[in-house]
């Protein structure tokens, strides 16, 4: 079976081992990739464990419960990745996470920060996130966007360097 973090590899060479205990993520990459397939499987408890020590007081674990199983997960793309690497100390991961929820789809952008532990365990500090509600296939056809046209995701930016690389 494929991993659901989109890497193309089997689960159990993929993000199997972490999820299971058996291996630490080497990066902040795979990191993010084990959060969001533990996401896609409701695995909470790997959530949490995998949050930086001073943010698991405000971790919801029901509500991240909740959210989990309600939506159906459609896909992960990596925006891009800055340091996070298995000689650094921090990292930045941008990502998209799709799925689907009360007949929407939905795409949720986050820019996430990682940092290693003492014990050198790559760990979730914050995300800055949006969700953007997806428009049906017809009338995406009829909006077309333009290389220099904002982004429809609305960060600001023109489509070319956002959604549209």
């Amino acid at each position: 079976m494929q991993c659901a973090c989109g890497s193309g590899l089997p689960h159990d060479r993929c993000c199997g081992p972490y999820l299971d205990g058996d291996d630490q993520p080497p990066t902040a990459e795979a990191l993010m990739r084990s959060r969001y397939t533990a996401y896609t499987r409701g695995d909470i408890g790997y959530v949490e464990a995998t949050l930086a020590a001073d943010r698991r007081g405000a971790f919801d674990a029901v509500a991240a419960k909740d959210w989990a199983t309600r939506a159906t997960w459609l896909g992960l793309r990596i925006v891009s990745s800055v340091r996070g690497q298995p000689g650094d100390a921090d990292g930045v991961v941008s990502f998209v996470a799709s799925y689907r929820e009360a007949g929407k789809t939905i795409e949720h952008h986050e820019v996430s920060q990682f940092r290693r532990d003492a014990d050198g365990a790559w760990r979730f500090v914050e995300g800055d996130a949006r969700a953007v509600v997806t428009e049906p296939k017809w009338a995406a056809a009829t909006a077309k966007v333009g290389r220099n046209d904002p982004c429809p995701c609305a960060s600001g930016k023109k489509y070319k360097f956002c959604c549209g690389r």
